[in-house]
């Protein structure tokens, strides 16, 4: 397989003429965190919430587009959708609330994704691993 990857990357450097700082990473072809995360951990304030839920997650699509949907023990289901990219240690998230975009940057380490951001005066915590 490595064979292979040479071979293909020796073949674009001979017929494009780019030099090989100008190729993507096999990283950003292959696109590995693209998969379905789940949450491990949400609390609001230190209070836990996660076991008022049936399952939450987080859908990171091959394409940049992210779904965190969730579905309470009451029944009452729902989901936010917005884009996202990946950089080396973390994501960056556009969503658009209330009609206004906003940015988030959250670290990505080990398959773990952290995210922590003020909401109601409190701080929400939630960590999402891979499926």
């Amino acid at each position: 397989m490595k064979k292979i990857i040479a071979i293909l990357a020796l073949t674009c450097l001979l017929l494009t003429g780019c030099s090989a700082e100008d190729m993507s990473s096999l990283r950003d072809i292959s696109r590995p965190y693209a998969a379905e995360y789940k949450c491990k951990k949400l609390q609001l304030g230190g209070e836990e919430l996660l076991d008022r839920f049936e399952s939450i997650k987080l859908t990171l699509g091959y394409f940049g587009d992210a779904t965190l949907s969730y579905a309470e023990k009451g029944g009452a289901t729902g989901e936010q959708t917005g884009r996202y990219t990946a950089e080396e240690n973390a994501f960056l998230f556009s969503v658009v609330v209330d009609g206004r975009e906003k940015k988030y940057v959250f670290p990505y380490e080990k398959g773990v994704l952290r995210m922590t951001f003020p909401l109601g005066g409190k701080l929400l915590e939630a960590e999402f691993g891979a499926v």
